[in-house]
């Protein structure tokens, strides 16, 4: 199923397409089921990750096969999941980097979309750069990450994986500090990338948190978001190729492979990666994660019907109320600016009133003359 969701602010527009993948459609919705969201083609200049998702999706609809894999094994791993694929997160921002800006990473309107979330949003380091990194003007100030956010809380998936290129890794949580989660699922998430690095990566992938591996901080990234808010037990992003070699002002090189060589075997070993997740990763949560996908409390109720879109009420899978604005916060600063103001304004002309009708009012000695 292909769904097109389309939003926009400020005069600009963007529309982002979902596919939804279960193997009977009428159990699409079934809260019982493992919940998958893949992202793909958030920065505009990795086209080889677009490139990534619609393999999966080819091998998921039985167009492309993996080798060595038998099809009922494949098929009884694929009737417990319910996947969510985004193959292109930034269309704007692709269409940018078709029409010839190769380094072009951000979206139409000059945003980081990895960037614009509210997990510490705003927050520069000493080397920001402004053309990579803009954050928006607020957390969610771009349509996209709205459109990303909803699906990402509707959805409520078990696993989350942002996928981009520039080098190879897998990062867990967090972005935005040098640490990784404390307990049980760091472990959890640190000891599926393992499996992943030995088995697909060649041992050739970097492991850790983000913020912790990759020599900077990120602020305001989707992973810490889907970690903290959304509660997404795990919660990674992978980088699936990159030429260090290559020239700084060569970006198509740095980000994408060049040759067909190397492009089918970054498609081929990163697409079995994925199916290796679709197999362990419901394995890999404990028992208690598993019952909780069962649990009354994973259900939501959204009143979208009543407010125009505007306000998601919804419980998550360990039972926290949430309200969710799918105005920017940019907006909902302004309406309380705005709220403030006029109230200032009413008190200040019921005031005046008071002083006037005082001072209009006769002289009455208490005295009789």
């Amino acid at each position: 199923m292909v769904e097109t969701i389309k939003t926009g602010n400020r005069g600009y527009k963007a529309e982002i397409s979902v596919v939804t993948y279960c193997r009977s459609r009428k159990e699409a919705d079934d809260r019982t089921k493992f919940r998958i969201l893949l992202s793909f083609g958030q920065h505009g200049r990795e086209l080889i990750t677009t490139e990534l998702a619609f393999r999966i999706l080819s091998i998921l609809s039985e167009e492309q096969f993996l080798p060595d894999v038998d099809a009922a094994s494949l098929n009884n791993i694929l009737d417990k999941l319910v996947i969510k694929v985004v193959p292109m997160e930034n269309v704007n921002g692709r269409k940018l980097v078709e029409g010839g800006d190769l380094c072009e990473r951000r979206n139409g309107r000059g945003v980081d979309l990895n960037r614009n979330w509210s997990v510490d949003w705003g927050k520069k380091e000493k080397d920001y750069d402004p053309y990579e990194e803009n954050p928006g003007t607020g957390p969610f100030s771009e349509p996209e990450t709205q459109i990303m956010r909803k699906l990402a809380l509707t959805f409520d998936p078990h696993i989350w994986v942002n996928v981009h290129s520039g080098m190879e890794a897998l990062f867990m949580p967090y972005d935005h500090r040098n640490t990784t989660p404390d307990g049980a699922p760091s472990e959890q998430m640190r000891s599926l990338l393992s499996k992943l690095n030995n088995v697909h990566c060649h041992k050739r992938c970097m492991i850790g948190s983000g913020g912790g591996s990759v020599g900077y901080l990120a602020h305001g990234t989707a992973t810490d978001f889907m970690y903290e808010v959304v509660k997404v037990p795990m919660a990674f992003t992978f980088e699936i190729y990159g030429d260090t070699a290559a020239s700084s002002q060569d970006c198509f090189k740095m980000f994408n492979p060049v040759d067909f060589t190397t492009f089918h075997r970054v498609l081929n070993d990163w697409s079995s990666s994925f199916f290796t997740i679709f197999k362990l990763g419901p394995n890999q949560l404990d028992g208690n994660s598993s019952k909780e996908m069962a649990s009354s409390l994973d259900k939501f109720v959204s009143i979208d019907e009543y407010l125009d879109g505007y306000l998601v009420e919804r419980r998550n899978r360990y039972g926290k109320k949430m309200e969710v604005l799918d105005v920017g916060m940019q907006e909902i600063r302004t309406y309380f600016r705005l709220f403030l103001l006029s109230s200032v304004l009413l008190l200040f002309m019921f005031c005046s009133r008071i002083a006037r009708s005082k001072s209009s009012r006769p002289i009455v000695s208490a005295l009789p003359v």
